[in-house]
């Protein structure tokens, strides 16, 4: 019987585990981080102070029109929470600067964020094959597991997610399972180059939470889009260009 060229490999298996990584254990942790610095019941009052450039879920799911968002930090996914950890919790840039590769001698925890979220984009860019060589694979995994390490030490937590990112590596990938790891890393990659296509201007969406007297507000903005909760004076005022 043939060998079909669609049976996983160890190449497949290695870009299926870094997306488990990166999915479950990296982005629990990176949620922990913003539970630190932005306890959960804190969210819709901190939120408000903030002008933040989102796409249309990711303000949906922050800021409902039904009201302030009331669920938990586990409905983020690792591109949100990465804006919130750059914008809202006032942790200190790495020597670089927010968005760009960090210096492999930077330690700090914006470092290490930012290294998380890069091995999420390197992995997506190897996942046109589905597959990622053990070279690649090494090095992705070194730099994760380092940078989980890291900040499970700021959060003195017993190197807790360190110890997952541990047991994953050698853990027995289910065929199924991986496919689903690898559809939920390239929307989410998806959804970050939409953000970014936005920020550079063929489409802008930025979110104003203002607490003023709604007659000010129609003075201000005249017939824009104005969504207004009558209960605590919080508006959501939307708008784009092209």
């Amino acid at each position: 019987m043939a060998t079909s060229k669609y049976s996983s490999t160890e190449e497949t298996t290695n870009a299926s585990r870094v997306s488990r990584v990166l999915l479950d254990p990296c982005t629990d942790q990176l949620r922990d981080v913003l539970r630190h610095y932005v306890p959960p019941h804190t969210f819709p009052q901190v939120i408000q102070r903030h002008c933040l450039k989102l796409n249309k879920p990711q303000i949906d799911l922050i800021l409902p029109r039904s009201g302030h968002y009331t669920g938990n930090y586990n409905d983020f996914d690792i591109s949100l929470l990465y804006i919130l950890l750059r914008n809202i919790c006032n942790i200190p840039p790495h020597t670089k600067g927010w968005g760009k590769d960090p210096d492999p001698n930077d330690k700090s925890l914006a470092a290490n964020i930012e290294r998380i979220r890069n091995a999420r984009n390197t992995t997506v860019g190897h996942m046109i094959s589905s597959s990622l060589s053990n070279t690649d694979f090494k090095n992705i995994w070194c730099t994760v597991s380092s940078a989980v390490r890291s900040i499970d030490t700021e959060l003195n937590n017993n190197q807790q997610y360190r110890k997952a990112v541990d047991f994953l590596k050698c853990e027995v990938m289910d065929p199924e399972i991986a496919k689903q790891y690898d559809t939920r890393l390239r929307e989410q990659m998806k959804e970050d180059t939409e953000t970014r296509k936005m920020v550079e201007g063929k489409t802008l969406f930025k979110i104003f939470i203002i607490h003023v007297h709604i007659g000010t507000v129609k003075h201000i903005i005249g017939s824009s889009s104005i969504i207004f909760n009558p209960s605590c004076y919080v508006f959501r005022y939307i708008f784009g260009h092209n």
